[in-house]
């Protein structure tokens, strides 16, 4: 009786994430809890999805969503978003750029890219966009929950593609953890497809990284050791 919750866990996620992944994502989420976050395994999908700007959205759909892109100004606008302001700061000051979606003036959701390498935050590593010229890395895709039935998530997406269209960008990356198959669904409608994998083994301050991108296997055993995960978009 007492095992019939965890194969019942475990069901569910091999359903929703297949046998490997299912099989991970527990191991994980049990040697968090057993060790304090000391020994942390983290799994990322890379996902590449084409760049356009045409409407996501039915025109009567979302009208009263306003997306407009901010500047280190604004900072005020996150303190909704369970954010640091250091790390939002340090997102600028690093190149990154965010679009803001409001509803009556209220904040609702944001969603973050930049052109060249983007710097992890959760492991270490840096990851490179290629090609530089027409390729960018987005992040924290985030909706407050109370807006997360909403068309909020797709006008994000649909002026970001607008934007971006007119920069000349034709492909947009990122990392999407591969224990989360809401967000790796809501990608997928959008076209994203998965290019590669990245898995993550953290004790302490020591880390493995085995990629099916460049820096296949990295050890490191402090700070200053970031591997460089370079991911062709236009293949």
């Amino acid at each position: 009786m007492i095992l019939e919750p965890l194969f019942s866990r475990l069901k569910e996620r091999i359903r929703l994430l297949g046998w490997a992944d299912g099989l991970l994502s527990l191991l994980a989420s049990a040697c968090g809890k057993l060790t304090g976050s000391w020994l942390r395994i983290v799994k990322y999908h890379l996902m590449v999805q084409p760049v356009t700007d045409k409407p996501l959205l039915p025109c009567r759909r979302g009208g009263k969503i306003q997306v407009r892109e901010v500047l280190p100004s604004d900072l005020p606008l996150f303190q909704l978003s369970a954010r640091d302001p250091a790390v939002i700061a340090c997102r600028f000051e690093r190149g990154g750029r965010c679009l803001v979606a409001t509803i009556n003036e209220r904040f609702a959701g944001f969603l973050w890219f930049q052109k060249g390498d983007y710097l992890e935050d959760e492991v270490r590593c840096r990851f490179r966009p290629l090609p530089v010229q027409s390729a960018v890395w987005d992040y924290d895709v985030y909706v407050e929950p109370a807006c997360r039935l909403s068309p909020v998530f797709l006008k994000l997406w649909q002026s970001a593609g607008q934007i971006l269209t007119s920069e000349g960008v034709k492909y947009s990356c990122s990392r999407i953890s591969a224990f989360n198959p809401v967000s790796i669904t809501s990608h997928q409608r959008m076209g994203a497809r998965a290019v590669g994998s990245c898995l993550f083994i953290c004790l302490g301050q020591w880390q493995c990284m085995i990629s099916s991108h460049s820096s296949r296997i990295h050890f490191n055993f402090g700070r200053d050791s970031v591997p460089l995960v370079a991911v062709e978009c236009s293949v």
